[in-house]
């Protein structure tokens, strides 16, 4: 195994305001994993379903990932609702279903030895319980405004969760809040300072910014003559990434891989890289 990765498998809902809703398949793990698997890397997942799962969805996964790490339970999947009003705001509800405890969730066996674990984003607290149980392996981590009072307010264990991260992708506005900083650059080697090696800022339509502890790199966005669904771009930028860096490609290579899939799945609806 090359990379496994840990968090939510969800079912998304989305809901125009003239009450039209669409159902597509989601969660942040799918994402990074979905693309990794495309980018040619091994991957695992580990999380937690429920028996309201879409079994055609999971005969879709196991097509292109190994799916021993899914744990079917008793209950509902995590339900996601992005409501899209008239006036262009947007709520989204989550039922958090069976998606509790995420860091506590069982790792088979066999993906013990993956050259690189992936902690989607779930509860800083429970990312810190996988990151525990992971010790000395090798950790990427990603983050989500879902949790942004989290990055905010709880300085001590995000220092402690990014102290024990090889890699990180936060976004520009994550990595300004966790850090406290307002330039980004700053908040770059802040993050670098706590222990992080690699940083790669997603910065959406302005591509991505890496720093390694010695240099600043800066990547364009590739040209896209149409975005169909922002949704899961940040997620396939990671898989893509994650799959040449387990294969110990230059990083210029990781990052442009990481851009291609991110293209690639702003072409479709939904935040997988697969059709189901």
């Amino acid at each position: 195994m090359e990379l496994v990765v840990l968090g939510h498998v969800a079912i998304d809902h989305v809901i125009f305001p003239n009450k039209e809703e669409i159902i597509l398949p989601g969660g942040a793990a799918t994402a990074v994993a979905t693309s990794a698997a495309l980018s040619g890397a091994k991957v695992g997942l580990v999380t937690k379903i429920g028996k309201d799962f879409p079994k055609e969805w999971l005969e879709k996964l196991e097509e292109i990932i190994d799916i021993r790490g899914v744990q079917i339970l008793e209950g509902n999947t995590i339900h996601i609702y992005m409501i899209y009003h008239e006036d262009g705001s947007v709520d989204a509800p989550v039922d958090m279903g069976v998606a509790q405890k995420m860091g506590e969730t069982k790792i088979p066996d066999e993906y013990l030895n993956a050259k690189i674990f992936h902690i989607s984003p779930i509860p800083p607290e429970e990312q810190l319980k996988a990151i525990r149980r992971l010790k000395n392996r090798r950790i990427s981590l990603d983050f989500n405004p879902t949790y942004m009072e989290d990055y905010r307010t709880k300085k001590d264990l995000m220092m402690e969760i990014i102290s024990k991260s090889e890699i990180i992708f936060p976004n520009e506005r994550e990595a300004l809040t966790i850090t406290g900083e307002r330039d980004i650059k700053k908040a770059i080697e802040k993050l670098y300072e706590w222990g992080a090696e690699i940083i790669v800022v997603t910065m959406g339509e302005n591509g991505v910014l890496l720093y390694n502890g010695e240099n600043f790199m800066h990547f364009k966005a590739l040209p896209i003559d149409k975005i169909i669904d922002p949704t899961g771009a940040g997620d396939a930028f990671a898989g893509g990434f994650l799959a040449y860096y387990a294969k110990e490609k230059p990083i210029e290579e990781c990052v442009k891989q990481g851009l291609l899939r991110a293209r690639e799945v702003l072409k479709k609806k939904g935040s997988w890289s697969i059709e189901v």
